[in-house]
């Protein structure tokens, strides 16, 4: 009888993991094949190699666009900042540094050396944003012994977002292969590395810590490490809003597994922990719990963000098109939400259902707003994991497969210059 895997699953491609033993047929001379068990096994390590290949790509692909935007910086100026944006110049004499700290990076600068409140010059005293990330920033120069000046901050930041997407690639690399071989973990880290908007990965925004904490909880996860999935989940709601997102997906993987009901309930109350002890501090300080959910509603809603550029498109598609260019960036948005929704079937099909119902719920926010909806789709992993698994079918010719990744690199390495620059690339 041929062995369950270790998360309780018959070993197949796409499988998140074998046992250590295997069982095998071996053909013999007087009759036919029969099972027999063999010994301990060597755990594959395939993923090892796509990991430090994924890595090593990373790493190449992120030198390459660190440059550009150096050679850019270097060449052209920066756009004028538009009415009301906050100072993000933190490093004027470093055009290799920054170019990488642009909008929100002030804001979480901002929250990292004054708080929340008081004289902070974010709107709304910075509550608009989550505090995981500037108080990683402020702990990291309060370790390093230098004074909390806005450039060291930034820093910081810098510093907290590139290493995160270092970490991230490789353990990404490892969750596909797990799902699909080296092949497909090292083709989902190119993925996820090329994409559109993935120069904020190396900003100093929060996408990189989010991501990483994603990743670690759904892998911690499929080991059947409940608590401590919980935990990297309870992170994650303290880094984004949608950190809450992984509090369903990590219950009905923990349910379909057959987790007992402790740990259940750990993972019930930890996954929200982050959104949760915000709430309770802006309540406490500022008498309002939902000071971030209003803090947000003052920048634009569904009116603003969904229904306008509906009727503005539906309405008048070429004069939209042609008259204000950040409009085509929004387009952007929606191609790139339109290619996530239409890879979900797929998600569900060949993926478990706790990435699948995360990755669900990370693209459901096209629903919700199409303004900076790029960025906000980058932690999907189900569909880089998918996207992998697609670009390396032998149903795709090479050259479309490599004409993607390359559109895609061309469109991130433009991006990443107007962001440079000071474009709101929204």
């Amino acid at each position: 009888m041929v062995p369950r895997g270790r998360f309780g699953s018959d070993p197949s491609p796409f499988s998140l993991g074998g046992g250590d033993h295997e069982t095998t047929l071996i053909e013999t001379a007087s009759g036919p094949a029969a099972p027999a068990e063999v010994g301990p096994v060597p755990r594959p390590r395939g993923w090892l190699g796509a990991g430090a290949q994924a890595l090593l790509a990373a790493l190449v692909g992120r030198v390459a666009l660190a440059g550009i935007v150096w050679l850019s910086l270097r060449v052209f100026p920066r756009f004028a900042p538009y009415p009301g944006q906050l100072p993000d110049s933190f490093f004027p004499i470093h055009p290799a540094l920054d170019g990488w700290a642009r909008w929100d990076a002030a804001h979480y600068v901002a929250i990292a050396g004054q708080g929340y409140g008081g004289s902070n010059p974010s709107p709304h005293g910075g509550l608009g944003f989550f505090p995981l990330f500037p108080l990683l920033m402020r702990g990291m120069v309060a370790a390093s012994g230098q004074e909390a000046t806005p450039a060291h901050l930034a820093l910081a930041g810098l510093i907290l977002a590139n290493v995160c997407f270092v970490l991230a690639v490789p353990l990404l690399a490892r969750f596909g292969a797990r799902q699909g071989g080296p092949a497909v973990g090292r083709t989902a880290s190119i993925a996820l590395g090329v994409a559109p908007f993935a120069f904020f990965y190396n900003a100093a925004y929060s996408e990189s810590l989010f991501l990483l904490l994603v990743l670690l909880a759904l892998s911690l996860a499929h080991g059947r490490r409940w608590w401590w999935a919980g935990l990297a989940a309870g992170l994650a709601s303290g880094t984004r809003l949608i950190g809450l997102a992984l509090a369903p997906a990590l219950l009905l993987l923990a349910f379909r597994r057959g987790a007992r009901g402790a740990d259940l309930l750990a993972v019930g109350l930890l996954a929200p922990s982050g959104t949760v002890a915000f709430a309770a501090y802006t309540g406490i300080a500022f008498d309002d719990p939902l000071a971030y959910v209003h803090a947000q509603g003052t920048w634009g809603g569904w009116q603003e963000h969904v229904r306008f550029y509906a009727e503005l498109f539906w309405r008048q598609p070429r004069e939209a098109l042609a008259t204000e260019p950040r409009h085509l960036f929004i387009m952007l948005n929606l191609a790139v939400a339109l290619v996530s929704v239409l890879l979900l079937p797929l998600v569900w099909r060949r993926l478990d259902p706790g990435t699948a119902l995360f990755t669900t719920l990370i693209v459901a926010q096209a629903g919700v707003t199409w303004v900076s909806l790029g960025r906000y789709l980058l932690p999907a992993v189900g569909i880089y994991l998918v996207a992998g698994q697609l670009l390396e079918s032998r149903r795709l010719a090479t050259w479309a497969r490599d004409g993607l990744l390359v559109a895609s690199t061309l469109l991130l390495a433009l991006l990443a210059v107007l962001y440079a620059h000071g474009y709101w690339v929204v």
